[in-house]
């Protein structure tokens, strides 16, 4: 019998050789869990696990160029790309900073809107408000984590194990499945268990942007503007107005505030992820990315689609096709 029409070859290798996308999908999932527990063990060993902003500063870059690595020996490894490792993660030099910009300039309205109706019908009160050299060299050192954590979560979530997703399964349950994901790994985070209500917005609001992060994913072709609106979010949430960033108040460093309303409502001491307030801030991120954010105007786009105008193109052309499971 031909080795190549054995039913078991069949189900591991594709008929080009290469292995099918759930197997490469399953191998990326566990190259993140062994990312992390490197990174996490370089940065331990280096200090130890009393401070955690210098933790999370050394344990951060660590992880984003381990995935990074990572993932681009598996895309030359596997994956046989037609264009360069990083454009086929996502990562072109086309627009990255104008998508980024866009991006992040999305995450800060949306934070501020979320903020001003606080403070218009409730109140958002400044606990504490240092500015000096020390809290702003320390905000620097924020700045650089959150960036990183940033681009880590996007490189897991809607970088090459998304990608690989939608080339076997398609974009739906692609979404569907990472986003779940998405909102699991933070179900460990400080103030989840505050109540009943701040557990259940915490994991569908997260689980929320994270369909909205993918389908800004499909739509550019992009890591670039999902990574801006993560960043901006998270940035302009804990270091601008200085309040938790799901559950977690390390970002607080020059000022730090508290918002005061219906636990349900704001979030309590999780933040706007917490809150019904934070699924009407994420609902209209979602309508601006559906009606503004675009793939490249050079690119051409068919006309069919499957889930709010993705374009069927959204993952590389060389990948494969759909139903390769």
């Amino acid at each position: 019998m031909n080795d190549e029409s054995h039913p078991l070859t069949k189900l591991i290798y594709r008929d080009d050789g290469r292995l099918r996308s759930g197997w490469r999908f399953a191998i990326s999932v566990v190259l993140v869990i062994a990312c992390n527990f490197l990174a996490g063990t370089i940065a331990l060993g280096i200090v130890g696990g009393e401070r955690s902003r210098l933790l999370e500063a050394i344990f951060r870059p660590i992880l984003m160029v381990l995935e990074l690595a990572g993932f681009f020996f598996l895309t030359s490894t596997f994956d046989r790309p037609q264009t360069s490792v990083w454009r086929y993660n996502g990562l072109q030099r086309e627009r990255w900073l104008r998508d980024t910009a866009i991006g992040a300039l999305l995450g800060f309205v949306m934070v501020g809107l979320g903020v001003a109706f606080i403070a218009s019908f409730f109140k958002v009160s400044i606990v504490s408000l240092r500015v000096n050299s020390h809290t702003f060299f320390v905000s620097c050192v924020v700045l650089v984590v959150i960036l990183c954590a940033a681009m880590v979560e996007e490189l897991a979530f809607r970088g090459y194990p998304f990608q690989r997703l939608v080339e076997g399964m398609g974009p739906v349950g692609a979404i569907l499945v990472l986003s779940a994901l998405f909102g699991a790994v933070h179900l460990q985070n400080p103030h989840i268990a505050d109540s009943r209500a701040v557990q259940f917005f915490a994991f569908s609001n997260t689980l929320y942007v994270g369909v909205v992060l993918a389908i800004s994913y499909l739509r550019t072709r992009a890591l670039w503007f999902p990574f801006g609106l993560h960043f901006g979010w998270n940035a302009s949430l804990g270091l601008f107005f200085g309040l938790p960033v799901s559950g977690m108040s390390d970002f607080s460093v020059m000022v730090r505030s508290r918002a005061y309303g219906p636990q349900w409502l704001v979030g309590g001491n999780y933040g706007l992820e917490g809150g019904f307030l934070g699924t009407v801030i994420i609902t209209l991120g979602l309508v601006y990315v559906l009606k503004y954010v675009h793939a490249p105007a050079t690119e051409v786009v068919k006309p069919e689609t499957s889930v709010a105008e993705i374009p069927p193109g959204s993952i590389q052309p060389s990948s494969g096709t759909a139903a390769d499971l």
